[in-house]
């Protein structure tokens, strides 16, 4: 026998606070939920629409909205004539410049295959000899012979020489992108991401990498990239600033829509508008981070209801007692005594001021190495993030909304 949803309680076929990326190919996950960004979206279409070829960035903080929107600009692009896929290409600061052309071809390719099946030809077939021995280690862009296997599972290593990508791989790009612009395509537009938690050293190199293959590809006619993440590796990128709170709670309301699960009723939120407000303020632009805060509060409280039972909207206290308790004891077991410590001694400071490097250090009364290794630590826990630099400022250091809410 099935076991019932909690969320039934609210007339919901599962959680609205789900923080999947919204996809064109999606029914779980549709782009059509997406609200807001207008004046961002037009920047980056316009930019594609008058230029033969183009490459933007798009730069903020974690959990803001950056992947959803240019899936966004993507799906905008495609029904102006562009040609692209729902995937998207990771960038690391790893491997060689030959590996990232290697990444590029097979993202267009991908996006032939996806907008024309039925592709056939010298250009298509030389790019499918290529395409096929493209095997990216460690959870990045696996393409199939037909273009269809893209997955995140870990794959091997590259089995195209690297010389053969160097040699024939600007060729075949610059074959394949006429072929698609032939077959009626205005251009080809692809999505990089994965900058999200590089250091400044990683996103650095992965800015080299794009520059070692920017003669062979970058400027090839037709083709428009957006690379994504809180560092940017081009100049002058889009920072996104948070959506507003009507625009979140737009943003639910539409979730709340989408999942109701029994037309004939209302549908109901789980939670009461004074939570929306303070985890808003909380996180500050996290969307990511304010839903599965809101995931995880409620699904710990609604444990503890019968079904069937007739349960109103989850109050403030509630579930901010539930993620405080939760939040202590997730943080203490992953970071251990010292950036335990660390993390407690800046909170009572200020846990909503953000921190240099130095400024730690005088916090901490510890060596500048050391600050740098707690602040990693915390990162890669969630505790903190690195606000996207601006010029030529040193870093600065943000306590995350679960931090916040742990305090």
């Amino acid at each position: 026998m099935a076991l019932p949803s909690l969320w039934g309680l609210y007339n919901l076929r599962s959680s609205p606070f789900f923080q999947a990326t919204l996809r064109a190919d999606s029914q779980a996950t549709p782009l059509r939920l997406f609200v807001g960004r207008q004046r961002e979206r037009q920047l980056l279409l316009t930019t594609i629409g008058s230029s033969a070829s183009s490459r933007q960035a798009v730069a903020g903080r974690p959990g803001i909205g950056k992947t959803t929107l240019v899936q966004t600009v993507k799906a905008d692009a495609q029904a102006e004539g562009y040609w692209s896929s729902d995937e998207i290409i990771p960038i690391s600061a790893e491997g060689a410049s030959e590996q990232l052309l290697g990444q590029l071809l097979s993202g267009v390719y991908d996006s032939v295959l996806a907008n024309c099946p039925t592709a056939a030809g010298p250009e298509v077939e030389a790019a499918q000899q290529l395409v096929r021995g493209i095997r990216l280690r460690g959870g990045g862009l696996t393409v199939s012979a037909f273009g269809l296997g893209v997955g995140g599972s870990q794959s091997e290593s590259v089995a195209t020489p690297p010389e053969a990508l160097l040699l024939d791989g600007p060729r075949v790009l610059r074959d394949l992108m006429g072929y698609a612009i032939g077959q009626g395509a205005r251009g080809v537009v692809l999505h990089l991401n994965n900058l999200e938690n590089l250091s400044e050293a990683d996103a650095t190199r992965a800015a080299d990498l794009l520059r070692g293959i920017r003669d062979q590809a970058l400027l090839q006619e037709g083709l428009h990239l957006i690379v994504v993440g809180t560092r940017s590796v081009f100049s002058n990128p889009l920072v996104l600033e948070p959506l507003g709170l009507a625009d979140v709670e737009q943003l639910l309301a539409n979730r709340y829509g989408s999942l109701q699960l029994d037309p004939a009723r209302p549908c109901r939120s789980p939670v009461e508008r004074a939570v929306v407000q303070r985890l808003y303020e909380l996180f500050r632009g996290d969307l990511r981070g304010m839903l599965k805060a809101l995931e995880d509060g409620i699904t710990a409280l609604l444990g503890l209801t019968s079904a069937g039972a007739d349960v109103a909207p989850v109050g403030l206290e509630d579930l901010l007692l539930s993620l405080r308790q939760r939040n202590q004891v997730e943080l203490q077991e992953q970071l251990g005594d010292t950036a335990w410590e660390r993390l407690l001694a800046w909170a009572q400071v200020d846990a909503a001021t953000a921190q240099t490097q130095a400024e730690l250090v005088e916090l901490w009364q510890v060596k500048q190495p050391s600050v740098s290794q707690t602040l990693q630590q915390l990162i890669e826990a969630g505790a903190v993030e690195a606000l996207p630099r601006r010029g030529r400022e040193a870093i600065q250091y943000l306590m995350t909304g679960i931090s916040r809410l742990a305090f």
